[in-house]
């Protein structure tokens, strides 16, 4: 019996090379007048915004740009451009970049119409997602990708570090019924031409964590069947395309797959929680914010599918076919545990961190990470129940 599921998906999307050009005309069709362009120093120095730009400029729009997106982007950085923002007079936000621009860009989407401070908005808990803290439809917003990752263009979801607490926060609303405010892009331009210069160290990290949205929302607590062609066609185009893009960055048809493969894995990010994998990740994020999140994702993806196979391993035998290992005479016990050695032999061949200690995390800080884990919002979602004991012995064998 399929268990029965809703979802509201108010997103404009225009995939395709050179997609990122109609900026401008969107921009006069809605009669916006000046944009705030939310991204950082690296995407403007290689390029990435001339097109963009120049479709702003000859369709008449004015802009500012606002370059100062640091990775894993604080609540204080997001409330300092939401302050330019005002002080500009601008009436939309187009933010270019990975999944820091664009969680930024909805940041100052959501205070350029709602009081208080970026923190007031975090969600604790799917419970609270339901109550819906936004209660103004937050400025109009662009979403323009230039990595095959986050999803963040097509998902209702921001993640900003609170400096206080040095903790990632989630902030999320869906629509709560037609029409309703919500966090996420009205238009998203899915344009693969942004991703050609993207260096392997970055297609690498980026990919890994499309990776990890597609499994973790696949096997996550509740989630609904529509879920499963999507995510098991994602890990299929990542396990395949993933290589080659990391190879050969020109190759058009490789990243034209990858950035399809991260848009539909963030599709999944609308209709399932996570788990553990981003749990840590993301505490590990918020103690040490020059750890890249796709590295992190790698260091506890092996471990954390370890403990969670035994919850729902027909699900897991499914993803070791998606990645294209063989089953067939197998049980399901040894076919689930092919999932496993495909994610490792994936991350070993991207040439990704393999611990905590590669990204320099220190041992004191074991207890806290694995402490403020389960104070995160995708905690709830890991299809197994994993007491602080348990999450602290996947932490400590991931530091090695």
């Amino acid at each position: 019996m399929l268990s029965p599921y809703s979802f509201n998906f108010p997103i404009w999307v225009e995939f395709g090379s050179g997609s990122s050009k109609k900026a401008g005309e969107i921009a006069k069709q809605r009669n916006w007048k000046k944009a705030f362009i939310v991204t950082d120093t690296g995407v403007r120095k290689a390029g990435l915004l001339e097109g963009i730009l120049e479709s702003l400029e000859s369709h008449k729009i004015s802009y500012y740009v606002f370059d100062g997106v640091q990775p894993n982007p604080t609540d204080v950085m997001v409330e300092k451009a939401a302050e330019i923002f005002k002080e500009e007079s601008c009436d939309f936000i187009i933010a270019v970049g990975g999944g820091s621009s664009m969680d930024t860009g909805k940041g100052v989407a959501l205070l350029a119409t709602n009081p208080g401070r970026i923190k007031d908005y975090e969600i604790r808990s799917m419970e609270d997602l339901v109550k819906g803290k936004i209660k103004n439809h937050i400025a109009p917003l662009i979403t323009i990708p230039t990595t095959a990752g986050t999803g963040s263009e097509i998902d209702f979801w921001a993640v900003i570090t609170d400096t206080e607490r040095k903790f990632k926060m989630c902030l999320g609303q869906a629509p709560l019924y037609p029409g309703g405010p919500y966090l996420g892009a009205v238009y998203a331009l899915v344009d693969p031409l942004l991703t050609l210069t993207l260096p392997p160290s970055q297609t690498a990290a980026t990919g890994i964590d499309a990776l990890s949205h597609a499994i973790e929302t696949y096997v996550s607590k509740g989630s609904p069947p529509i879920i499963e062609p999507l995510a098991l066609h994602a890990i299929e185009l990542i396990a395949k395309y993933l290589p080659i893009a990391y190879a050969d960055g020109s190759n058009i048809e490789a990243r034209e797959n990858m950035m399809f493969a991260a848009h539909i894995a963030g599709m999944c990010e609308n209709l399932a929680n996570c788990g553990l994998i981003h749990s840590l990740a993301e505490v590990v994020g918020g103690m040490y914010w020059n750890v890249p999140h796709g590295c992190a994702i790698a260091v506890f993806m092996p471990k954390v599918m370890e403990f969670n196979r035994m919850a729902t391993p027909e699900k897991f035998k499914k993803i070791a076919i998606a990645m294209g290992e063989k089953v067939k005479g197998l049980s399901l016990r040894e076919a689930s545990r092919k999932a496993i050695d495909a994610v490792e032999k994936l991350l070993s061949d991207l040439k990704m961190p393999k611990s905590l200690k590669d990204l320099g995390v220190k041992e004191d800080d074991l207890t806290e990470i694995a402490k403020k884990a389960m104070e995160t919002v995708e905690y709830g979602g890991n299809p197994r129940v994993a007491s602080y004991e348990d999450i602290l012995s996947i932490v400590k064998k991931c530091y090695d």
